[in-house]
């Protein structure tokens, strides 16, 4: 008997940040509700959302940070 390729359920952080952007692109009750209600399911949801926000946090630091390295001020022509 051939083996079967069951696909991996998400892990809680993959939901977690699935969850946040889908609000994010689309903030309505229905994304907010079933964020809440994820949340509550389980004792793991909370630290695994918060994870997902700070991986969000740092990647939007990260871009704040490069975007200041690539930026030149104006030297008003005294080169």
């Amino acid at each position: 008997m051939a083996p079967q390729n069951h696909p991996e359920a998400p892990s809680a952080e993959e939901t977690a940040w699935r969850l946040y952007m889908d609000l994010r692109e689309n903030p309505c009750r229905t994304g907010a509700l079933k964020l809440t209600h994820w949340l509550r399911e389980d004792q793991a949801h909370p630290p695994a959302f918060d994870r997902a926000l700070r991986l969000w946090a740092l990647a939007g630091a990260a871009l704040v940070v490069s975007r200041r390295r690539n930026f030149h001020p104006p030297t008003g022509g005294l080169e």
